[in-house]
């Protein structure tokens, strides 16, 4: 999930947990997680660290003097996949950028009016804005989308508190039960860190409200789309919740129904919560894959976008995700292709190249992120100056290698709410001379400016270069052959045409 103030985003992700081994998961997005009233600016606090990373990643050589033993390497498909057409201008031989929030990223970061300044006239989009009327400013074509969690109200957006739920809908709240599943007086928790009063999205009148107040607010302030985030197929629900004054969450407690008016109970969901994400609730994943139904009706009716935070940790697509595809417009996975700094082998990049094609050729936006440092020590840079030539590359090469014209791509050592622009990121490449080629674990594409490679394997391979002068993306000059080595990536610049 997202780490705004708190700590609740997460492509298809969960509150703050690592995310799970299994299919239809979620992530670790910076989930915001102010505290204060709705109209000021809360003051986040994140309580924990949702994903695991490192930052040891490997650092390529542009040059070597080792010659590994020759990778043969397929003659490249002359042939393209369509071009995805989505919400996003086409990003066909450029690096399409998008913004991570804004604001209430972790530990209270927050871009800065010049940050956005420098950034908007670079960048396609930005999920989770909160500033939109300092992005239009320097770009008034930016798509906007506005952050949201399904099983809360945002006072932000509504301007009610739990208060006035208790007075005039009390049987809309949702409630915790302890470990062994008794119900209790305490509040469900999405873990985010505003003051949002947890909601019963079970109850259609409870799904007609959100929408109604979501809709005026994103016409009124200039939004083209909702983010919704925490697309999580399992109950990552907790109890008791943390930003209602109830102090932490007690181990194996979540969300779990509501209190009737008449001092009955209902059940909607059954645990386990946070604590083991591998055995799904079906009424949780039904209530949850309806709310964004509804969304996408609702918005769609005017004129707006749905983009969803979702992790997916498996492919293809479970049951579940299959009919979130059939209702979304874009959707943002956190794991990227470095899977939170943490996983740069075959099988984990593999898995996001496969649902970035799928997600293109479904006309869906496919939007990377690339977290280079997330809740690792030493503490994370907020400096993009800070990555290292080798993690752009890997970045930016993956990014060209599974981009058919629908994708946008954040490159960060942080999470959210970072300003994340290099120079070398309004670098273009051209188009692609064909589809990429998938030789186990290397990957490679061609294109009338350039050429891109990842080694995603355990062992070093040499490439053979078309035969032009290439640089890298830092325009450092590159020999030929070029050796890569495992878990490492080239993004190379030519001035040829790289497809003859």
């Amino acid at each position: 999930m997202l780490a705004l103030a708190a700590s609740a985003c997460g492509g298809g992700g969960g509150g703050n947990v690592t995310p799970p081994g299994g299919g239809g998961g979620g992530g670790g997005t910076p989930t915001p997680s102010p505290t204060g009233s709705a109209t000021a600016s809360p003051t986040p606090g994140h309580t924990a660290s949702p994903t695991p990373g490192h930052t040891n990643t490997p650092a390529p050589t542009p040059t070597h003097t080792n010659q590994p033993t020759p990778t043969p390497q397929p003659t490249p498909t002359p042939t393209n996949p369509p071009r995805g057409v989505t919400f996003l201008p086409d990003t066909t031989g450029r690096f399409g950028l998008i913004q991570v929030l804004d604001q209430y990223g972790r530990n209270g970061l927050a871009l800065t009016p010049q940050q956005i300044q420098i950034e908007s006239p670079h960048y396609d989009s930005v999920w989770g804005s909160f500033q939109p009327a300092t992005w239009r400013a320097s770009n008034a074509g930016i798509f906007l989308t506005r952050y949201y969690m399904p099983w809360e109200d945002n006072t932000l957006i509504s301007g009610n508190t739990l208060s006035f739920f208790q007075q005039n809908h009390p049987d809309w709240i949702l409630y915790g039960c302890d470990q062994n599943g008794n119900p209790t007086h305490d509040y469900a928790f999405t873990g985010t860190g505003f003051n949002d009063t947890p909601l019963d999205i079970h109850n259609q009148a409870v799904v007609s409200y959100q929408l109604q107040t979501i809709v005026t607010f994103l016409r009124n302030n200039h939004y083209n789309a909702i983010a919704i985030d925490n697309i999580t197929f399992s109950n990552y629900l907790v109890s008791p919740n943390t930003t209602l004054g109830q102090g932490h969450s007690n181990p194996g407690w979540y969300g779990c129904g509501i209190w009737n008016t008449n001092g009955t109970f209902t059940y909607r969901y059954g645990g386990p919560g946070v604590a083991d994400l591998n055995q799904p609730d079906p009424n949780f994943i039904a209530d949850l894959n309806n709310w964004v139904a509804q969304a996408k009706r609702v918005l769609g009716q005017n004129g707006m976008k749905v983009v969803v935070n979702h992790f997916p940790t498996s492919y293809p697509p479970s049951a579940a995700e299959q009919t979130l595809l059939g209702n979304i417009d874009g959707m943002l996975d956190e794991g990227g292709y470095v899977h939170y700094g943490s996983d740069l082998t075959g099988g984990a990049f593999a898995r996001t190249f496969n649902w970035v094609q799928l997600l293109q050729s479904r006309n869906i936006a496919a939007l990377i992120t690339d977290y280079y440092c997330l809740g690792a020590a030493p503490p994370c840079s907020n400096d993009p100056s800070t990555l290292t030539q080798s993690q752009a590359d890997w970045s930016l090469a993956s990014y060209a290698i599974g981009n058919n014209g629908g994708e946008d791509v954040f490159i960060s050592p942080h999470s959210g709410a970072v300003f994340s622009f290099r120079n070398e990121y309004a670098s273009r490449y051209g188009t692609p001379c064909g589809a990429t080629v998938v030789n186990g674990s290397l990957y490679t594409r061609r294109f009338s400016g350039g050429f891109a490679v990842v080694n995603a394997g355990g062992g070093s391979a040499m490439v053979q270069l078309p035969n032009h002068a290439y640089s890298d993306i830092e325009g450092r000059p590159i020999s030929n052959p070029l050796t890569v080595n495992a878990e490492d990536g080239f993004m190379l610049l030519t001035n040829a045409n790289g497809c003859s």
